[in-house]
């Protein structure tokens, strides 16, 4: 195993299938620590089925809600390594400290073949105040990060910016709230284009609530390790099925919704 390595408020430490994740003072993980690089290939990119996502000009557009350590865009690059499409990520990030500890910990030995290129366009993408605004990414690809508020600079992008996939890995509800909340739920549906596809770690019956009150179709997502399934929701396009029973208590809980009685 990796020794740990302390960044200000970041530990590193390694996780069930070798690969890091970093740890913050209040001993929040960024990843599952039953593999770091397992969860951003199982629970991100493969669900996401990017490669199929490409329109005509062989272009996916990817809005990123979280960067931490990189590796979800990093198993996005190994998700569409071959397939000839390119990747246009917008990633945000409220935290400059995980990516500096990010970027001081290097590539990840595990999937460094994938996670270097993601780390230098960050870096590039940080430059200022010449820096450009889209980074070179993978192979034809680009790459903006915004910092700051998430909701702030979802909503200053141009009206018209779309996404074909999201990947909506903040903290916690219980420990980021402002990124589950209505609102901004509505915001992210709202820049998905036709039959995109969202993926995230919760099954929290009130966030997928608040996935399907802002017009997204809600299914599973798939188990990583002893984590229970997280969730995907589409914008018009087929989703896995979730569990009779939670599709009626969705339906109730949309339902109390809608008629003002529970709370969004």
């Amino acid at each position: 195993m990796l020794p740990r390595m302390q960044h200000d408020a970041w530990e590193t430490r390694v996780t069930a299938d070798g690969s890091r994740t970093l740890v913050d003072a209040r001993g929040r993980a960024c990843h599952s620590r039953h593999g770091a690089w397992s969860e951003a290939r199982e629970r991100y990119a493969a669900p996401a089925a990017l490669p199929s996502r490409a329109g005509d000009a062989g272009r996916v557009r990817l809005l990123d809600i979280g960067t931490g350590v990189g590796l979800n865009l990093a198993a996005a690059l190994e998700a569409l390594d071959g397939s000839g499409v390119a990747l246009d990520v917008v990633t945000l990030e409220v935290d400059e400290s995980v990516l500096d500890a990010a970027a001081a910990a290097g590539p990840d030995p595990v999937c460094a073949a994938w996670h270097a290129p993601v780390l230098a366009a960050l870096a590039a993408a940080r430059v200022a105040p010449a820096g450009p605004e889209r980074a070179s990414f993978g192979e034809g690809g680009t790459l903006r990060l915004l910092l700051g508020d998430a909701p702030r600079t979802l909503a200053a992008l141009p009206p018209d910016e779309r996404f074909d996939a999201v990947f909506l890995d903040p903290f916690a509800p219980a420990e980021d709230p402002g990124l589950w909340e209505p609102e901004f739920i509505a915001l992210v549906a709202a820049r998905m284009a036709p039959g995109a596809c969202l993926t995230t770690y919760t099954a929290s019956l009130r966030v997928r609530t608040r996935l399907a009150a802002a017009g997204l179709a809600v299914g599973s997502g798939p188990r990583v390790g002893a984590k229970s399934e997280g969730t995907l929701a589409s914008a018009g396009g087929p989703v896995p099925a979730l569990t009779p029973r939670t599709t009626r208590k969705l339906a109730r809980r949309l339902a109390l919704l809608r008629q003002g009685v529970a709370r969004p």
